[in-house]
């Protein structure tokens, strides 16, 4: 009995030794870890930076973005307040009861309460939730007053980006909105890089340019993030703020333009109920001092997110004022083309003085072919033709030059062409939805698998119509290169990143003089001889004091002084073949969408020119009666004004400005 005794005690104490000896060994290698821990830490700092971004959550803070100024400083696209209320669902006793309250401010319905507490109910309960950005001052102080009683909300005083002058610019500038769970899901696929991208993407105050310059100048304008550090619990929830530790975001680079703000707003006025765009140019720059697109729409709108039925209202529009019409938008030219016609012919070799009897249609491949004037225009020149806008003289001559010629030079003077207006070319979503249009010829007829090209399309093409499609940006660029002699080219940037000076345009190469000023002669007839088809429209009302060469408004005291005169031409642009008797009597009848465009181009001061136009007017008519009278308000202003030789604000002299420095 005591063997047993004393055996069994052995074996407890060998299994107490045992145990004892592999917890003391356990408890060494924890203690070796500890210390080989404590020593790589001590080197390196690794594990405490570790434990450091688990009491703290790095928050992002998102950059302003950088401001759009006009020419003279005028901002186009800036920061300002935006006054906004949030709640914390977790520190909310009664969801719908808070946000009924909040609603009740606001004004909203019960279904905007039932949406924000099924979002309240379906995040995280320690995160923030925006229920409402850009409210109005009273509705702001009202929250405020009542936080006491409204536990959980937020009310808070922020920025956000902002368009002054509404539906002025909304084309050219365009707008920022959230980014869309598709860019998202985008930026996502590229890895783990793309995951952290995608976390800032979330951040609720992120916008990026979905439109126009905002989305073309977006690397430029959107700066870079920020960071700052928020103190968190075991549970992810904020406690505090760490405020030695911060990285303050950096705003974007301004960006100078080289529009106009007045000559913007005019051109948009000028335009009241029709659909439309215009265009101005500086001919020896090519900047561009109008890019006006109607009608317009405020880009506000975008910025926090568009109501359904605000969307619907722009979206559904048959004047589709969301559609940029100064770069996307494509028409027949019309009569605007026939200057191209005549060099064309003049090139081929037509004489100077070639005449021909309009008896008011050419009769062609076994029909006529009708002149806009029905008696005709009798015998006529070239002169006489671009003044008059006689069709049959252009069918004609296009007959004399060719197709292949007509297109060439439709090409020297900007036709058939993007340009990248100064902007960044990589990736530029707003340069590829700018339309080239097209120069038909016979190779573009055969690759199109149309066959042989035929001599009734060349009719056709004579006097701008078929399949021949331009850009109102394109006309102002023709319009440019006819007043200059210039490869003109237009440009949008003036100043920012990366911006160069404008080159010095070389001449077109083999274009005649003697060519380009019979066209020109022809354009000084449209507007200031008799029977020119835009007589009305091309009296500008300025005149120029004899002594001093002034440019100013004529008046009762100046009707002795010369006159300021432009050069322009019409043109009507067919949209589907309308008979003679209905064009006449009854075209107050047609469908809005199914009658003419009417458009306009010129260019003045004649005598010294510097400014070159273009307006088309959507389903408008006549364009000496719709376009022209646009264009007449436009050339007043701008070569009042004469922006051109007034000296432009510099991004440094701006920002000096906005910092409160001297430049």
């Amino acid at each position: 009995m005591t063997t047993v005794k004393r055996d069994a005690g052995g074996i407890f104490n060998r299994r107490a030794v045992l145990l004892s000896g592999v917890a003391f060994g356990g408890l060494g290698a924890v203690a070796l870890r500890m210390a080989q821990l404590q020593a790589t830490d001590f080197f390196s700092g690794e594990w405490s930076e570790q434990a450091r971004e688990n009491r703290f959550d790095r928050r992002v803070v998102t950059p302003p973005r950088g401001v759009l100024y006009d020419r003279f400083g005028v901002e186009l696209a800036t920061t300002r307040r935006d006054l906004r209320v949030s709640i914390i669902p977790e520190d909310v006793d009664d969801l719908e009861a808070t946000i009924g309250a909040i609603a009740q401010v606001l004004e909203l319905d019960d279904a905007w309460i039932r949406r924000r507490v099924r979002e309240a109910r379906n995040g995280k309960p320690y995160e923030p939730l925006l229920l409402r950005q850009s409210l109005e001052w009273d509705q702001f102080a009202i929250i405020n007053a009542r936080l006491p009683e409204l536990k959980g909300v937020i009310a808070e005083d922020t920025e956000t980006r902002s368009y002054p002058h509404s539906l002025v610019f909304a084309h050219p500038i365009g707008y920022v909105a959230k980014p869309t769970q598709r860019e998202i899901d985008r930026v996502l696929a590229e890895g783990s890089e793309g995951e952290r991208r995608a976390i800032y993407l979330r951040n609720p105050d992120v916008r990026l340019g979905k439109a126009g310059l905002e989305r073309a100048l977006e690397d430029m304008l959107h700066g870079e993030a920020g960071w700052r550090l928020v103190k968190v619990d075991a549970n992810g929830r904020p406690v505090g703020e760490d405020t030695g530790s911060q990285n303050p975001p950096k705003p974007g680079a301004g960006v100078v333009l080289t529009l106009d703000a007045d000559l913007q707003k005019r051109a948009m006025e000028a335009f009241g109920e029709q659909a439309g765009s215009a265009i101005v140019m500086d001919i020896v720059t090519g900047d561009i001092l109008v890019m006006a697109s109607a009608p317009g729409f405020d880009p506000n709108l975008f910025v926090n997110g568009i109501g359904q039925a605000d969307f619907d209202e722009l979206n559904l529009s048959d004047r589709h004022p969301l559609y940029h019409k100064a770069v996307t938008g494509t028409y027949s030219p019309g009569s605007t083309f026939k200057m191209m016609v005549g060099i064309a012919a003049r090139r081929a070799g037509m004489p100077e003085d070639w005449a021909v009897s309009c008896p008011g249609y050419f009769p062609f491949g076994g029909r006529n072919f009708h002149c806009w004037r029905r008696g005709g225009h009798g015998r006529v020149d070239m002169h006489g033709a671009i003044k008059g806008s006689c069709d049959v003289f252009f069918y004609r001559a296009a007959l004399y030059a060719g197709a292949e010629r007509i297109a060439q030079v439709a090409r020297e003077f900007g036709f058939g062409q993007r340009y990248d207006l100064g902007l960044p070319r990589q990736d530029n979503a707003f340069l590829d939805s700018m339309r080239q249009g097209i120069v038909p010829d016979p190779a573009w007829w055969r690759s199109i698998g149309r066959g042989q090209w035929t001599d009734g399309l060349t009719v056709n093409f004579g006097i701008g119509q078929g399949d021949l499609q331009v850009t109102p940006i394109q006309l102002a660029v023709m319009t440019a290169r006819l007043a200059s002699g210039r490869t003109v080219a237009p440009r949008l940037i003036r100043e920012g990143p990366g911006v160069s000076d404008p080159p010095v345009f070389p001449s077109i190469a083999g274009l005649d003089p003697a060519h380009l000023a019979q066209a020109r002669a022809g354009m000084y007839g449209v507007s200031n001889e008799g029977g020119g088809t835009a007589l009305s429209a091309s009296n500008i009302g300025l005149v120029r004091h004899p002594e001093t060469r002034q440019i100013m408004q004529a008046s009762p005291e100046t009707a002795r002084y010369e006159p300021v005169r432009i050069a322009g031409k019409t043109g009507t642009a067919q949209v589907r073949a309308i008979t003679a008797a209905t064009r006449g009597r009854h075209y107050s009848t047609i469908e809005w969408k199914y009658r003419d465009h009417g458009l306009f181009v010129c260019f003045g001061p004649w005598d010294d020119p510097r400014y070159a136009c273009a307006v088309v007017v959507e389903h408008g008519g006549a364009g000496s009666s719709v376009a022209g009278p646009i264009a007449k308000v436009i050339m007043h202003d701008t070569i009042l004004k004469d922006p051109a030789r007034m000296q432009p604000r510099t991004l440094a002299q701006l920002q000096a400005q906005q910092m409160g420095t001297p430049a």
